[in-house]
C-alpha cells in the first residue's frame, strides 16, 4: 500500500479538496504579473510556473525540491505572519522581497503567502508580483490579452499537474463541503457508489445516497466533520454490499474522502485465516515428525507435530526463537544452509541426526501472488524406522544378489503343454545344464536327470501331485551341478491352472540349502558330543523347565545324591529334598534352592554351598552354580545348575585353617621366645662385654702381647654377638613392632638417612645422586631403615676409590620400583639368594665388617609393604639392588 499512501499523501497536502484549488486559483488571477510558487510542509518547492523560472534564470530541476530560501534574500516563510491584515486576519497581503537571479541580479518584488488548510502539513502556495518590465524579444505584451494568456497557461499547468495527481489515486475519492454536498467525485468513487458522477456532483450526499443514513458510516463522516480529526477504518458497508477501507480527512471547507472496495482482500484474509487454522491443525497432527515457518530472519514462527515428543524441546521453545537459539552447533550449522538456499528460492532436502533419532527434512519456500518469497517451511519427519527397515532390505537385497550370483538360487517358469522348461542362469549351473539353452526353455526332464537317483521318484512324484491338484510344491533334493558336485536344494513352486483345470505353467524358485544342511549335520554332530559330554562331566548337571520341572540329569548327579531323584514336577516338589547351609546349618527352603532363584532369571555365579542328604543318608557338601537360559523374548524357559562335590575339599581346608592358626601361634610363641631370648641375652653379654673392657683398662698395660690380643678377641666377639642379638630382635618385630601404614614422602626420608650417614659419605668421600622419589604407603621408620641399610651396604661394599651411588625410581602399576645402583665389588649370580638370608655372610669379619642381617631385615620390611626385593650384579661390575612399594593414590598422577 507504499504507493497508494504516498499518492494520498501528496493529494492531501497539493489539494486538500476542490474548494482549496478554486481559493488557488482565484490567488493566481489576482497575480496578473508574476509566477507561483508550491511549497511543501518543509518550504521545499514543489511546483514553479514557467514566468518566475524566467525571470529567476534557473532551470526546473535547480528549484524543484530545493529549500524556498535558495530563491529569495531572506526566508520568506519566517516572514508569514507579517503578512496577516490587523483589519482582516484571515487575509494576507503583500510581503516585501528580493528574488536572487542565477546571474547574481536582485529582482524586487511582493509575495503572498497562501496556507491550503489549518493543517501545517499541507503545505504553502507563494504568489510572487514583480514590477513590470519591458517585454523580452519573443515574449507576450504585458497588456491585458497577453496578462491573460500567461494567467491561462499558469492555470492550465497546475491544473494539468492536479490532474497527474488524481490519476495516481487508485482509490474512490470524493470531497464534501460543510452542507455536506458533494463538491468532488473521481470515476473510480461514482463507480463504487453506483451513480454517474454528474448526478452527484454538487448534490447533497444524503439525499443523493440514501441508503447510507443512519448507518455506521454517516456517523464517522459526521464525527470528522465535528472533530476535525481524521479517522481510518474499514467496515462493511450493507448499502454497497462490499468490504470498505475508508480514509477521512478535514479540510477548511469541509472533508475529503478516500475509499477503496477491500472486500476481495477481507475474504482472502477470511479465508487465509481459515487456511492458517486448518494448517496449524494439520501441523499439530503431524504424524510423524514436526512442522515449522521461519521467517527471512531465521526465527520461527510456528511449530508444530507429534514428532517433538521425541525431542528434547517443545513447540513453544520454538516460536519466536532464531533457529541457532534452538538447536545445539552441530544441528544448527547443517540445517542454516538449507534454510537460506529456501529463502532464496530453491527447495532443499538433508538428513540429520537429532535426540538419538534420524530425520529426514524437507526444507521450501514460501512465496506470495507476485512469486516474491517471503518465508521458509520446514518439514521434519522422523526416519529412524525407515532407515532400518530400508538398511535391512539393502542387506536382505545384497544378500540375494550374491546369491543368486553365487548360484545360490534360481528361478523357472514350466510351460507345462509345451514341455518347455525356461530357467535362470543360476538355476540351470545349479542342474548342470547350459544356461543359454535354459533361458530358451528345455524339456522338463533335461533337469529332473541331474537329480539324484535316490531322491528323484519321490520328487517325481510330487511334481505329479502339484499338478493334478494345481496347487503348491515343496521338495528338498540332492542335485549335481555342471562341476559333478553333489548340492543340496529346496525347490518351492505353483502350479497355475485354466478355467478347466488344466495345468498351464508351473512357476518357482530354488535356493541351495547345501551349507544349511551341512550345519544341520555337524549341529547334529555337535548335539551328539554335547550329550557324550553332559554324561561324562565331572561335575553334576542338573536342567528344569520353567515350571521348575526337572527334565534332565547327568550320570555324575545321580551319583552324587545317590540315585535318580530328579523327578520334580514343580518348584513345589523341592520340599523333599533335604538340604542345610554349610556355613550356618540352617535348613534350606523351597524357595531359596539355587534352582528356584535361577529360574527366577537370578544368575548364581557366587556359589552356594549346601550340605545334602542322599539317598543312603550320607551327608555331602556340595557348591552350586547356576544360570537362566532364555528366549529370545529374554524370558527364562530352562534353568540349569552345576554341582561339585567338595566334601573332602572342604575337610582339608578346616584341616589346613586349623594348621595354619596352630602355625600362627607357632609363630606368635618364637617371636615371643626371640624376643624373651634376645633380651635374657643382651644382660650376660653387657656384663661379659664390661668386664672384659675392665680388665683391659685396668691390667692391660700388664698383659702379655698374646693376652692383650686375646682380651681384643673376646671384646670384639661379644659385641658382634650383640649387634647379632639386635638385628635378630628387629627381625622378628618388623610384623608386630611396625607402625600402621600411611602416605609417606620418600624425599623426606631418604633425606634423613643421607644426614644420618653424612660422616661416612665424607670421610669415603662418595657421590650419591637420585632422581625425585615418590610418595608411597608405608611406615616411615621401617623405611628409613630401609634406605639406611641399602645405602649403607653399597658404601661398605665399593671398590678402592669413591664411591658412586645412584637411586632411580620407576612406576609400575600401583607399585613404585626403587633401585640402588653401586660400582662396588659385586656378586656372584649364585650367591645373590644367599645374602638375604639371616646371618649369611660372604666374607670374613676382617674383609668386611657386619652382622649378616642387614639384607634380610630389608626383604622383611618390603614384604610387610606386600612388595619384592631383589639385586642384580656380576663380581667387579657394582650391584643393583631393587625393591617395590605401593604408590599413594594420590601420587599417581603427580609422578
Amino acid at each position: 500500500m507504499s504507493d497508494r499512501a504516498e499518492s494520498t499523501e501528496e493529494l492531501r497536502w497539493s489539494t486538500g479538496s476542490p474548494a482549496v484549488e478554486r481559493q488557488r486559483f482565484r490567488a493566481i488571477a489576482d497575480a496578473l504579473d508574476g509566477g507561483v510558487l508550491q511549497l511543501d510542509a518543509d518550504g521545499r518547492i514543489v511546483t514553479v510556473t514557467d514566468d518566475l523560472l524566467e525571470i529567476a534564470g534557473y532551470a526546473r530541476e535547480q528549484l524543484v525540491d530545493a529549500h524556498v530560501s535558495a530563491l529569495f534574500d531572506d526566508d520568506v516563510l519566517e516572514r508569514e505572519d507579517e503578512g496577516e491584515s490587523e483589519d482582516d486576519p484571515g487575509h494576507r497581503r503583500d510581503l516585501e522581497a528580493a528574488i536572487e537571479t542565477a546571474d547574481g541580479r536582485t529582482v524586487d518584488c511582493t509575495v503572498r503567502l497562501e496556507r491550503l488548510a489549518e493543517e501545517e502539513e499541507h503545505g504553502t502556495v507563494c504568489i510572487v508580483k514583480y514590477p513590470r518590465a519591458p517585454p523580452r524579444a519573443g515574449r507576450e505584451s504585458d497588456e491585458p490579452d497577453g496578462r491573460t494568456r500567461r494567467l491561462e497557461r499558469s492555470v492550465e499547468q497546475l491544473s494539468s499537474e492536479l490532474d497527474a495527481v488524481f490519476d495516481r489515486i487508485s482509490d474512490a475519492f470524493c470531497a464534501l463541503d460543510d452542507g455536506w454536498r458533494v463538491t468532488y467525485v473521481n470515476d473510480r468513487a461514482a463507480e463504487l457508489l453506483g451513480r454517474p458522477a454528474e448526478d452527484l456532483h454538487g448534490a447533497n450526499v444524503w439525499e443523493a445516497l440514501p441508503s447510507l443514513v443512519g448507518t455506521h458510516l454517516e456517523e464517522r463522516l459526521r464525527t470528522v466533520m465535528a472533530t476535525k480529526k481524521p479517522l481510518s477504518f474499514e467496515r462493511r458497508v450493507d448499502p454497497l454490499d462490499s468490504w470498505v477501507q475508508m480514509d477521512v480527512y478535514p479540510t477548511e471547507v469541509g472533508i475529503s474522502v478516500y475509499f477503496r472496495d477491500v472486500t476481495e482482500q477481507v475474504e482472502r484474509e477470511r479465508r487465509l485465516t481459515v487456511s492458517e487454522r486448518r494448517y496449524r491443525t494439520l501441523a499439530e497432527n503431524f504424524p510423524n515428525g514436526i512442522v515449522a515457518l521461519f521467517d527471512l530472519d531465521g526465527e520461527y514462527t510456528l511449530a508444530a507435530g507429534r514428532g517433538f515428543d521425541r525431542l528434547d524441546a517443545d513447540p513453544a521453545d520454538l516460536e519466536g526463537k532464531h533457529f541457532r537459539e534452538v538447536w545445539d552447533e552441530p544441528v544448527a550449522a547443517t540445517v542454516g544452509p538449507a534454510y537460506q538456499r529456501a529463502l532464496e528460492g530453491e527447495e532443499q532436502r538433508i538428513e540429520l541426526e537429532q535426540a538419538d533419532r534420524a530425520w529426514l527434512v524437507h526444507v521450501v519456500p514460501v512465496t506470495d501472488d507476485g512469486g516474491n518469497v517471503v518465508a521458509g517451511l520446514t518439514m521434519a519427519q522422523d526416519v529412524t524406522d525407515q532407515k532400518e527397515r530400508e538398511r535391512f532390505l539393502q542387506d536382505a537385497k545384497a544378500q540375494l544378489e550374491a546369491a543368486t550370483e553365487a548360484g545360490a538360487v534360481g528361478t523357472w517358469e514350466w510351460r507345462v503343454q509345451e514341455d518347455r522348461f525356461i530357467a535362470g542362469t543360476a538355476f540351470a549351473k545349479t542342474f548342470g545344464v547350459d544356461p543359454d539353452e535354459a533361458r530358451e526353455g528345455v524339456p522338463l526332464e533335461s533337469f529332473v536327470s541331474s537329480i539324484h537317483p535316490a531322491d528323484r521318484d519321490r520328487v517325481e512324484r510330487s511334481i505329479e501331485d502339484a499338478l493334478e491338484r494345481c496347487g503348491e510344491y515343496e521338495e528338498e533334493y540332492r542335485v549335481r551341478d555342471a562341476d559333478g558336485d553333489r548340492r543340496w536344494i529346496v525347490a518351492r513352486g505353483h502350479v497355475e491352472c485354466d478355467e478347466d483345470g488344466t495345468p498351464r505353467t508351473f512357476p518357482g524358485a530354488v535356493a541351495d540349502i547345501t551349507e544349511r544342511k551341512r550345519a544341520e549335520r555337524k549341529l547334529q554332530t555337535h548335539k551328539r558330543q554335547l550329550e557324550t559330554l553332559f554324561e561324562v562331566l565331572p561335575v553334576a548337571v542338573i536342567v528344569a523347565d520353567g515350571d521348575g520341572r526337572l527334565i534332565e540329569a547327568n550320570e555324575t548327579a545321580r551319583e552324587l545324591w545317590g540315585g535318580d531323584v530328579f523327578d520334580a514336577e514343580s518348584i513345589a516338589d523341592y520340599d523333599r529334598y533335604d538340604g542345610w547351609w554349610a556355613d550356618t546349618g540352617e535348613p534350606i527352603e523351597p524357595e531359596e534352592w539355587t534352582m528356584t532363584r535361577v529360574l527366577e532369571g537370578e544368575e548364581v555365579t557366587d556359589p552356594d554351598v549346601h550340605e545334602i542328604e542322599t539317598v543312603d543318608g550320607e551327608r555331602r557338601i556340595v557348591m552350586t552354580h547356576g544360570m537362566p537360559v532364555r528366549n529370545e523374548r529374554d524370558e527364562v524357559r530352562r534353568g540349569v545348575i552345576t554341582q561339585i562335590d567338595v566334601t573332602e575339599r572342604r575337610e582339608y581346608q578346616r584341616r589346613l585353617e586349623e594348621t595354619i592358626e596352630k602355625l600362627e601361634t607357632s609363630n606368635e610363641r618364637l617371636e615371643r621366645f626371640a624376643y624373651a631370648a634376645s633380651h635374657d641375652l643382651q644382660e650376660p653379654l653387657r656384663m661379659v662385654s664390661s668386664y672384659l673392657r675392665l680388665l683391659d683398662k685396668r691390667y692391660g698395660d700388664r698383659l702379655e702381647d698374646d693376652a692383650e690380643e686375646f682380651l681384643a678377641f673376646a671384646v670384639d666377639g661379644a659385641d658382634r654377638m650383640r649387634e647379632m642379638i639386635d638385628g635378630l630382635l628387629a627381625y622378628s618385630r618388623i610384623e608386630t613392632a611396625g607402625e600402621p601404614l600411611e602416605p609417606v614422602e620418600l624425599e623426606a626420608v631418604f633425606d634423613d638417612v643421607l644426614a644420618e650417614l653424612g660422616g661416612r659419605i665424607e670421610e669415603s668421600n662418595a657421590e650419591i645422586s637420585a632422581e625425585p622419589l615418590p610418595r608411597v604407603e608405608g611406615d616411615p621408620k621401617q623405611l628409613r631403615q630401609l634406605f639406611r641399610n641399602v645405602l649403607s651396604n653399597a658404601l661398605t661394599y665399593s671398590r678402592n676409590g669413591s664411591p658412586r651411588i645412584a637411586v632411580s625410581t620407576d612406576r609400575q602399576g600401583t607399585m613404585w620400583r626403587i633401585s640402588v645402583r653401586d660400582e662396588g665389588i659385586g656378586i656372584a649370580p649364585d650367591d645373590i639368594e644367599r645374602i638375604f638370608e639371616v646371618f649369611n655372610r660372604l666374607h670374613t669379619h676382617d674383609e668386611y665388617a657386619g652382622s649378616g642381617i642387614g639384607l634380610a631385615l630389608c626383604r622383611r620390611i618390603v614384604e610387610r609393604h606386600g612388595g619384592e626385593m631383589w639385586a642384580d650384579s656380576e663380581p667387579g661390575e657394582g650391584s643393583t639392588f631393587s625393591f617395590t612399594l605401593p604408590a599413594a593414590d594420590e601420587a599417581y598422577g603427580s609422578h
